[in-house]
C-alpha cells in the first residue's frame, strides 16, 4: 500500500516536470500533450517499479529478515513469575541425637572403668588377718549390669575369695559405678600375695577392662606374727570319713561341720568375747574332723596357745583334740594331743613349736569321738600361733 502511494506521487512529480520543460507547450494540441504524459508515465513507473523489485530482492538475498512478532514480550526489569509445580515431599528421617541412652557402636557392650580402691597394693597384713577389699568401678559398656553378672577369681591365691560371687542385687546402668566389696582372708605365711579377678555376664562370657588380658586384684603383703588359725579357718581344707567337708558349715551337719562364733557360750555357760573355732565331729562311732591349713612359716621361738572346753549343755561330750603338722612328703606328725569332757572346766592349751621355727609346714586340727559320737561338738578359743 505505501509502495502504490509512493508512486502516484512520483507521476505527480513527472508531470509537473514534463509541463515545465516544453517551450512550445502553447502550440501543441490537448492531445499531444495527454499522449506525452501518459508515455513518460508509464516508462516513469516501469522503471521504478523495476527499481524497487531489484532493492527488494538484494535486501533479501543480503540480510534476510527475522519475523516480526506480534506477541508481547514480557518486560525484563519485572521478576519472571514461575508458575507453581507442586513437588512430592519426601520422608525425612530424623537422625537421633547422640545423649546417654544411645548406644555408642564404637564401644563394648560389656566394658568397666577402675574408679579407686581400698587396702592398696602392698598393704601389710599379719597372718590371718580378716579384711575387706572394696573396688570401685563404672560401666563404660552399652549394657546394663544385672544380678545375673558376677565377681569370678580369677588366678593368683585366693585369700578364701569365694570362686564366684554376684556382683550387684540391683541394675548398673551404662555411665553409673557401684562399690564391690569382697571379704578376705590373709594367708598364715608370710610374703607377697594376689588375687586376680575379672566380671562375668549373664551369657558367661568374662570381661573387665578395654585391654581384655587385664585383671582386677587384691595385693598384701603378709608379715612375720600372729598366725590367727580362727580368721583363716576356711582357708584350710577339712574332712571327715564322709569325704570334703563345706565351710563353714552347719552343727545340723551328720558328716561333720566347723564354723567360727564371736560370741561363744562356753562350758560352764559364760559368754565370751574372744573369736572361736568350733568343731563337731562325725555322727558315726569315733567319728572325727581334720583340718589341713595352707603351707606357713612358722616364726621362731613360737607357741600354740588356745582355751578347749566342750559346748554349753552338752553332757556326753568327750573328744580327743590333736595338734599336728605336714611337710612336703605329707606325713602327719603328731605335736601334741589332750581329752576334753563335759566337766565344767576348760583346758588351757600352750605348746612350744620351737622345733618348727623358721620352717614351712602345713598346721594340722583334728577333733576325733573318744568312744560316742553324741555331743561330740567342741571349740577352741582363740587358737593362735605366735612368738
Amino acid at each position: 500500500m505505501k509502495t502504490i502511494k509512493f508512486i502516484g506521487a512520483c507521476l505527480l512529480v513527472a508531470l509537473l516536470v514534463l509541463s515545465a520543460c516544453k517551450p512550445n507547450a502553447i502550440d501543441a494540441t490537448p492531445t499531444d500533450v495527454l499522449d506525452d504524459i501518459r508515455t513518460v508515465a508509464a516508462r516513469t513507473i516501469e522503471a521504478m517499479t523495476t527499481q524497487l523489485l531489484q532493492t527488494s530482492q538484494a535486501q533479501e538475498t543480503l540480510s534476510p529478515q527475522p519475523p516480526i512478532l506480534t506477541e508481547e514480550l514480557p518486560d525484563p526489569t519485572q521478576s519472571e513469575i514461575i508458575p507453581s509445580v507442586e513437588v512430592p515431599t519426601a520422608e525425612i528421617i530424623e537422625t537421633p541425637t547422640p545423649s546417654e541412652a544411645t548406644p555408642d557402636p564404637n564401644k563394648a557392650c560389656d566394658l568397666a572403668a577402675f574408679v579407686s580402691e581400698t587396702v592398696p597394693d602392698g598393704s601389710q597384713l599379719y597372718p590371718g588377718t580378716m579384711f575387706n577389699k572394696t573396688w570401685t568401678l563404672r560401666n563404660e559398656g552399652t549394657c546394663t549390669w544385672s544380678k545375673d553378672y558376677a565377681v569370678v577369681f580369677i588366678s593368683g591365691d585366693s585369700m578364701s575369695a569365694p570362686a564366684v560371687m554376684q556382683l550387684t542385687d540391683t541394675e548398673v546402668k551404662p555411665g553409673e559405678s557401684l562399690e564391690l566389696s569382697m571379704p578376705l582372708i590373709a594367708p598364715s605365711l608370710s610374703g607377697s600375695y594376689r588375687a586376680d579377678f575379672k566380671l562375668r555376664n549373664a551369657a558367661g562370657v568374662l570381661f573387665a577392662f578395654k585391654n581384655p588380658d587385664h585383671t582386677f586384684w587384691a595385693d598384701i603383703q603378709v608379715q612375720d606374727g600372729v598366725i590367727h588359725l580362727v580368721h583363716a579357718y576356711c582357708s584350710a581344707e577339712w574332712s571327715s570319713d564322709a569325704g570334703k567337708l563345706h565351710c563353714p558349715g552347719l552343727p545340723s551337719d551328720a558328716t561333720g561341720y566347723v564354723y567360727s562364733d564371736n560370741a561363744p557360750k562356753l562350758e560352764n555357760g559364760a559368754v565370751d568375747d574372744e573369736p572361736t573355732l568350733w568343731l563337731g565331729v562325725q555322727a558315726v562311732q569315733q567319728g572325727y574332723i581334720k583340718g589341713v591349713y595352707p603351707a606357713m612359716k612358722i616364726p621362731n621361738n613360737a607357741r600354740f596357745s588356745s582355751i578347749l572346753g566342750c559346748g554349753n549343755g552338752l553332757q556326753k561330750c568327750a573328744v580327743k583334740f590333736i595338734l599336728a603338722y605336714q611337710e612336703g612328703d605329707g606325713q602327719l606328725r603328731q605335736l601334741g594331743s589332750w581329752d576334753e569332757v563335759y566337766d565344767g572346766e576348760f583346758t588351757k592349751l600352750s605348746l612350744d613349736l620351737s622345733e618348727l621355727g623358721g620352717r614351712t609346714v602345713s598346721i594340722v586340727l583334728i577333733a576325733r569321738a573318744i568312744d560316742s559320737w553324741e555331743d561330740g561338738k567342741i571349740h577352741l578359743l582363740e587358737p593362735v600361733i605366735k612368738p
